[in-house]
């Protein structure tokens, strides 16, 4: 073959594309572009079905996954899980009883020592007229108001959720025994129980209703409150009015107000203290009247109804 750039002829047994002399293409020679995967075809991937919603059975599955700790004996039959029942209304109240009184405890806790944090701040207030005071003390003073002024509101807060829950379903249960119907909403009632001025009045006068229609009166009598529930009402009144107080003589600047306000923030942390050992103390009153629990010998029993 002879080369079209240097005409020269490939010598016998030269075989290839490119000229021995030059290196130009020889004649002949036709290139083709191919894609990068024609060499090696691939299998295309299968397209996936479009989703056609969950699983369903024209009749409930015999197989279930069981939980560990309650793994059926062997050869016991197959089937789906028990649902597991919601507790009967009078457990309910107990157990949020139970909750209401240990986060009101605790409460009560972090509000005393917010109180002897104040009363510290006072007295240095106090000791401040004519001397100078230590840093360590000041610092110390101011942690404790910072600290437990942020975790006793937080508690509680907590509480009066709980207590809220406890009050509803007090209130539901109380309307059962009585055969009467509450004439508050339940959003009436969320609203008199934290918008000012309602809340001086709606919890206190729902805790006596509560108890007039748990203790079996007639419906169309008027409420007494118990001496529990009074002294409830009470604590409370004056613990949202002093509050305000507190809250209204905040905005003042002067030093005097200053002073002022460490009073009533500590007058404050001790109403807080006691409405929140009242609480414990008529939510027990109240539930032990909508569901009581007889003891004896050691031993508990419920009441389930009464025979007539």
């Amino acid at each position: 073959m002879t080369c079209p750039r240097c005409g020269r002829e490939q010598p016998p047994g030269a075989s290839g594309r490119f000229c021995v002399h030059c290196g130009r293409v020889l004649g002949g020679v036709r290139w083709v572009a191919t894609t990068p995967d024609a060499a090696r075809p691939r299998t295309p991937a299968p397209r996936r079905a479009p989703y056609a919603g969950p699983p369903r059975y024209r009749a409930i599955p015999a197989w279930s996954l069981w939980p560990w700790a309650t793994r059926p004996e062997p050869g016991a039959p197959h089937g789906p899980l028990a649902r597991a029942e919601r507790p009967a209304p009078t457990d309910a109240l107990r157990a949020t009883r139970d909750l209401l009184r240990r986060l009101a405890v605790t409460t009560a806790l972090l509000c005393g020592i917010a109180a002897l944090g104040e009363a510290f701040r006072y007295v240095l207030l106090l000791l401040s007229r004519d001397r100078a005071l230590s840093g360590v003390l000041l610092g110390w003073s101011d942690a404790i108001v910072g600290i437990f002024g942020l975790l006793a509101p937080a508690a509680a807060l907590a509480t009066g959720v709980v207590f809220l829950r406890w009050l509803l379903t007090a209130r539901d249960l109380a309307a059962d025994a009585s055969g009467t119907r509450p004439w508050r909403s339940v959003r009436m009632l969320l609203v008199g129980c934290v918008v000012p001025p309602l809340t001086l009045t709606v919890p206190g006068a729902t805790l006596a209703e509560i108890e007039h229609a748990a203790s079996g009166a007639p419906a169309d009598g008027r409420p007494t409150p118990s001496r529990p529930v009074l002294a409830w009402w009470v604590a409370w009144a004056a613990g949202v009015v002093l509050g305000l107080v507190t809250v209204v003589q905040g905005f003042a600047q002067s030093t005097q107000a200053l002073a002022d306000g460490v009073v009533l923030h500590f007058w404050c942390d001790v109403l807080a203290v006691l409405v929140a050992l009242l609480t414990v103390r008529v939510t027990a009153h109240l539930t032990e009247l909508l569901a009581p629990v007889l003891r004896e010998s050691g031993r508990s029993y419920v009441v389930a109804g009464s025979v007539s």
